[in-house]
Protein backbone atom coordinates (compact mmCIF):
# COMPACT_ATOMS: atom_id res chain seq x y z
CA UNK A 1 0.00 0.00 0.00
CA UNK A 2 2.85 2.38 0.84
CA UNK A 3 4.47 1.81 -2.56
CA UNK A 4 1.17 2.60 -4.26
CA UNK A 5 0.89 5.90 -2.37
CA UNK A 6 4.53 6.80 -3.11
CA UNK A 7 4.04 6.08 -6.81
CA UNK A 8 0.88 8.18 -6.86
CA UNK A 9 2.65 11.10 -5.18
CA UNK A 10 5.56 10.94 -7.65
CA UNK A 11 3.25 10.87 -10.63
CA UNK A 12 1.20 13.77 -9.24
CA UNK A 13 4.40 15.76 -8.62
CA UNK A 14 5.47 15.15 -12.22
CA UNK A 15 2.04 16.17 -13.50
CA UNK A 16 2.02 19.37 -11.42
CA UNK A 17 5.56 20.27 -12.44
CA UNK A 18 4.62 19.86 -16.10
CA UNK A 19 1.48 21.95 -15.62
CA UNK A 20 3.43 24.68 -13.82
CA UNK A 21 6.02 24.73 -16.58
CA UNK A 22 3.31 25.20 -19.20
CA UNK A 23 1.71 28.00 -17.18
CA UNK A 24 4.94 29.86 -16.48
CA UNK A 25 6.05 29.56 -20.11
CA UNK A 26 9.69 29.71 -19.03
CA UNK A 27 9.40 33.11 -17.36
CA UNK A 28 10.86 34.45 -14.13
CA UNK A 29 9.39 37.26 -12.06
CA UNK A 30 11.27 40.48 -11.54
CA UNK A 31 10.12 41.84 -8.19
CA UNK A 32 10.38 45.36 -6.79
CA UNK A 33 11.56 43.96 -3.45
CA UNK A 34 13.29 40.85 -2.12
CA UNK A 35 11.22 37.68 -2.04
CA UNK A 36 11.31 37.50 1.78
CA UNK A 37 9.12 40.57 2.37
CA UNK A 38 7.52 40.16 5.81
CA UNK A 39 4.13 41.74 5.04
CA UNK A 40 3.51 39.22 2.28
CA UNK A 41 2.92 41.79 -0.47
CA UNK A 42 5.15 42.01 -3.50
CA UNK A 43 4.53 43.90 -6.70
CA UNK A 44 5.63 42.37 -9.98
CA UNK A 45 7.53 44.80 -12.17
CA UNK A 46 8.13 42.66 -15.27
CA UNK A 47 8.92 39.15 -16.48
CA UNK A 48 11.92 37.82 -18.36
CA UNK A 49 12.67 34.49 -19.98
CA UNK A 50 14.17 32.03 -17.52
CA UNK A 51 17.74 30.90 -18.16
CA UNK A 52 17.11 27.59 -16.38
CA UNK A 53 13.94 25.51 -16.57
CA UNK A 54 13.71 24.57 -12.88
CA UNK A 55 10.28 22.96 -13.20
CA UNK A 56 11.39 20.90 -16.18
CA UNK A 57 14.51 19.76 -14.36
CA UNK A 58 12.43 18.80 -11.31
CA UNK A 59 10.06 16.83 -13.53
CA UNK A 60 13.02 15.03 -15.08
CA UNK A 61 14.45 14.14 -11.68
CA UNK A 62 11.11 12.72 -10.54
CA UNK A 63 10.81 10.70 -13.75
CA UNK A 64 14.34 9.28 -13.38
CA UNK A 65 13.75 8.42 -9.71
CA UNK A 66 10.49 6.71 -10.62
CA UNK A 67 12.21 4.74 -13.39
CA UNK A 68 15.11 3.70 -11.15
CA UNK A 69 12.71 2.58 -8.40
CA UNK A 70 11.43 -0.15 -10.73
CA UNK A 71 14.90 -1.74 -10.95
CA UNK A 72 16.73 -4.11 -8.62
CA UNK A 73 19.47 -2.53 -6.47
CA UNK A 74 22.24 -3.94 -8.69
CA UNK A 75 20.49 -2.79 -11.87
CA UNK A 76 20.01 0.65 -10.30
CA UNK A 77 23.74 0.90 -9.49
CA UNK A 78 24.78 -0.25 -12.98
CA UNK A 79 22.40 2.15 -14.78
CA UNK A 80 23.39 5.04 -12.52
CA UNK A 81 27.08 4.43 -13.18
CA UNK A 82 27.02 3.60 -16.89
CA UNK A 83 24.17 5.76 -18.15
CA UNK A 84 23.81 8.70 -15.76
CA UNK A 85 27.45 9.12 -14.71
CA UNK A 86 28.96 8.04 -18.06
CA UNK A 87 31.32 5.46 -16.53
CA UNK A 88 32.48 2.64 -18.81
CA UNK A 89 31.25 -0.89 -18.16
CA UNK A 90 34.77 -1.92 -17.19
CA UNK A 91 35.09 0.90 -14.62
CA UNK A 92 31.63 0.04 -13.24
CA UNK A 93 32.68 -3.61 -12.95
CA UNK A 94 35.73 -2.65 -10.89
CA UNK A 95 33.60 -0.38 -8.69
CA UNK A 96 30.97 -3.10 -8.11
CA UNK A 97 33.42 -6.00 -7.85
CA UNK A 98 31.93 -8.00 -10.72
CA UNK A 99 33.06 -8.78 -14.28
CA UNK A 100 32.53 -6.45 -17.22
CA UNK A 101 30.37 -9.12 -18.87
CA UNK A 102 28.14 -9.24 -15.79
CA UNK A 103 27.78 -5.44 -15.87
CA UNK A 104 26.82 -5.62 -19.55
CA UNK A 105 24.22 -8.34 -18.88
CA UNK A 106 22.71 -6.45 -15.93
CA UNK A 107 22.62 -3.23 -17.98
CA UNK A 108 20.86 -4.92 -20.90
CA UNK A 109 18.23 -6.45 -18.60
CA UNK A 110 17.66 -3.13 -16.84
CA UNK A 111 17.28 -1.23 -20.12
CA UNK A 112 14.88 -3.88 -21.37
CA UNK A 113 12.80 -3.52 -18.20
CA UNK A 114 12.74 0.27 -18.55
CA UNK A 115 11.79 0.02 -22.23
CA UNK A 116 8.86 -2.27 -21.39
CA UNK A 117 7.72 0.16 -18.72
CA UNK A 118 7.93 3.38 -20.71
CA UNK A 119 7.50 2.53 -24.40
CA UNK A 120 4.18 1.68 -26.01
CA UNK A 121 4.12 -1.55 -27.97
CA UNK A 122 1.70 -0.33 -30.60
CA UNK A 123 1.30 3.16 -32.05
CA UNK A 124 -1.93 4.82 -30.95
CA UNK A 125 -2.84 6.20 -34.40
CA UNK A 126 -3.74 4.10 -37.44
Amino acid sequence: MLVWIETGIRREAARLAKKRRRLMEHECLILDASADVSDGEMAMVDTIAAAVDVAGEAEGVVLVQDALSSLTPLQREVITATVLEGVTEKEAAVRLGISQQAVHKVKERALSRLKKRFVLDEPTGK
